[in-house]
């Protein structure tokens, strides 16, 4: 064997000693020969794993071993029974499948020259659904929109996935309400309204809302909608209509078909008004007015509401839309969905009664009527039936009702519409609704909730109608008022509760007064009768003795001493002075309804004057100088009065226990 190792002499082992360098041509030996070295074991090594893959089949030879031996199985099933060949050419595939392969074209078509149709292996259905749902997204943007509008309504976080999710399952609804509606054979009328027509609501809702978010799309696109467009979108309506009615069955009885054909009506109607829009752009404002309307008549359609003047105001191509109605339809719809049809319509007890004024003197024919002259106790200005309905309603039911009457009737339109027939009558419906509600509350709403009724859109409408029908205006203000009133009372009873635990007191319309004796004896935190004397003292001495101004203050003029003097006794003027802001953060409380009443025409003077006013802060008339001597109310307490005697300053001038002014040393 070749001796391959370096005599490297002393290089390796000399650590100790100065250190010399290896020579050059010793590391150039050494480095030659390690590289020869593994140069040959490498090419070696190389050479064999060459030869190996040369040798190795590849895997386009493996596969076509694997196919052939399938092609070879698949033929022995020849000439056997339909059965045996099926479960033959099942066994062979599974074989294949199992080494390894994918069943290909290739495969299925050699199972099909056998006689075996093997096309369903590979399909995922619940995939091809999907891949169909994305094509009609992709082709119809407004499927994503739609989605977005039903996340946003459930108020919580989503991310794209959620939308993309759930506007695949609308797309896949409403391909199988399609699905079904195609293949329907309904032979009676129980399965016709418990298959059937959700099936076709379904294709309803989901063409309506289309419509509406395609022309939400455009006109975020920045394109105008004019109202000739409208007529494309008949296309798809007619569509439908011909299609449902295709496969309603003839032999139902009368009349179990028509509330879905009146919803298929509402859709028509309501794209008739868009084409006919007297405008030549149709805004967002509009696009919502409609599709609030459309989805309101629809629900009512659905529900079965008796409401007739809504359903006109509803459907009335002659409008001005408010900017109220914008980006609420989400909300209505969930208001929707809670109200029964009974809370959906309304009785007006003077529908029946033409004498709308009942026992009052005044002339009808007279252009004005004075709203003190009617009864305004609720149960005369409302039916009876509407008066138990409202008593019997939750508070949750009570603000989704005020919700959908204010945005259905009140806000609907602008004030210069209650000159249409339509929109007046549903607008006084309106103000019969949501008050009777107000009115039979026996819970306080907020005045958020009461703003959707009493707000500047609606005083304008009653302020039209003071000049087209003077009596109706008077009912609607007479029945505004009372629901005020109610409200009204209930706050009294709230605030009342509260200030009996107040030490101030009402002394006067509009005044009050702190009670310091009731402080000092009835407190949970008992107190030494001398605080009562030190707070009068310093109440005469810096606030010309009002007690009630000092606490409203703050005891902001006392001087440390003197604050320390009162407060070392239990009195705190931070505690007293947020007793004084509750009395009037309850009277404050009123000042909503006094102000809304006051517009409706009630005379509100005495009301006014019974708010709590705050108390003036004056300067004090003392000073300490010989002209205003301090006034001291001295208490004949020896120690008391030293602390009186120690706060006046020397120099300083006060009257002494005689009402003799005298001067400190």
């Amino acid at each position: 064997m070749v001796d391959y190792s370096i005599d490297i002499k002393d290089e390796g082992v000399a650590y100790e000693k100065a250190v010399s360098m290896p020579s050059a041509s010793d590391s150039a030996i050494a480095i030659a020969g390690v590289a020869k070295l593994g140069d040959g074991v490498f090419k070696t090594l190389d050479a064999l794993d060459a030869a190996k893959r040369r040798s190795a089949p590849t895997d386009s030879m493996i596969k076509r071993t694997a196919f052939g031996e399938l092609s070879q199985e698949i033929n022995s099933t020849k000439g056997l029974s339909p059965l045996n060949k099926r479960a033959g050419i099942n066994a062979a595939i599974i074989k294949y499948t199992n080494a390894g392969f994918e069943v290909g074209q290739a495969e299925k078509d050699l199972a099909k020259m056998a006689g075996v149709d093997i096309d369903y292996i590979g399909f995922d259905p619940a995939q091809a659904a999907i891949d169909g749902a994305l094509k009609l997204i992709n082709d119809n943007p407004a499927h994503i929109t739609l989605a977005a509008q039903q996340l946003n309504a459930a108020e919580k976080d989503y991310t794209q996935a959620d939308l993309l999710n759930l506007a695949i399952r609308n797309v896949q609804k409403t391909e199988a309400a399609t699905l079904y509606i195609a293949n329907s054979q309904v032979v009676d009328q129980a399965e016709f309204q418990s298959q059937f027509v959700p099936q076709a609501e379904t294709l309803l809702s989901n063409l309506e809302a289309q419509i509406m978010a395609g022309l939400s799309i455009e006109m975020q696109a920045g394109k105008n909608i004019m109202p000739e467009n409208v007529m494309e979108l008949e296309v798809g309506l007619t569509q439908l209509r011909s299609f449902i009615t295709s496969r309603i069955p003839p032999n139902l009885p009368e009349g179990t078909s028509r509330p879905l054909l009146d919803q298929l009506d509402v859709l028509k109607t309501q794209l008739d008004n868009l084409k006919n829009y007297d405008q030549n752009v149709i805004d967002t404002k509009v696009a919502n007015y409609m599709r609030q309307n459309t989805e309101v008549a629809i629900e009512m359609i659905r529900k079965e509401v008796d409401n007739p003047i809504l359903a006109n105001a509803l459907l009335s191509g002659k409008f001005d839309a408010t900017t109220m109605v914008e980006g609420q339809i989400t909300q209505l719809t969930k208001a929707m969905n809670d109200l029964e049809a009974k809370d959906m319509e309304y009785i007006d007890l003077f529908t029946y009664n033409p004498n709308v004024l009942g026992n009052t003197k005044a002339d009808p024919d007279q252009p004005n009527v004075d709203i003190s002259v009617i009864d305004n106790s609720t149960d005369k200005l409302h039916d009876p039936d509407e008066v138990e309905k409202a008593t019997d309603m939750s508070l949750v039911k009570r603000k989704d009702v005020l919700f959908f009457t204010s945005l259905s009737s009140i806000n609907l339109v602008e004030p210069k519409n209650m000159n249409v027939a339509e929109h007046r009558d549903n607008f006084l419906q309106g103000i019969g609704h949501a008050s009777v509600v107000i009115a039979k509350s026996p819970e306080i709403f907020k005045t958020d909730t009461l703003n959707n009724i009493f707000n500047e859109n609606m005083f304008k409408k009653l302020s039209v109608l003071d000049q087209i029908d003077p009596n109706q205006a008077a009912i609607a203000r007479a029945r505004l008022g009372d629901a005020l009133v109610r409200q009204l009372q209930l706050v009294n009873t709230a605030v009342s509760g509260s200030d009996t635990s107040s030490y101030f007191k009402v002394t006067g319309l509009g005044q009050i007064e702190y009670d310091l004796d009731k402080r000092i004896d009835t407190g949970q935190i008992r107190m030494d009768r001398q605080v009562g004397d030190m707070v009068k003292m310093y109440a005469n001495k810096r606030y010309n003795g009002d007690i009630t101004a000092m606490i409203a203050d703050r005891g902001r003029k006392l001087e440390t001493l003197e604050r320390s003097q009162i407060e070392d006794l239990g009195f705190k003027f931070q505690t007293a002075y947020a007793d004084y802001r509750k009395v009037l953060k309850n009277s404050d409380k009123k000042k909503y309804y006094i102000k809304n009443l006051r517009r409706l025409g009630v005379l509100t003077g005495s009301l006014e004057q019974s708010l709590i006013q705050e108390v003036e802060v004056g300067e004090s008339s003392s000073n300490g100088s010989l002209q205003n001597p301090w006034v001291i109310e001295w208490t004949g307490k020896r120690e008391t009065d030293l602390k009186i005697m120690a706060s006046i300053g020397s120099g300083e001038h006060y009257f002494d226990s005689v009402g003799a002014v005298r001067v400190k040393k």
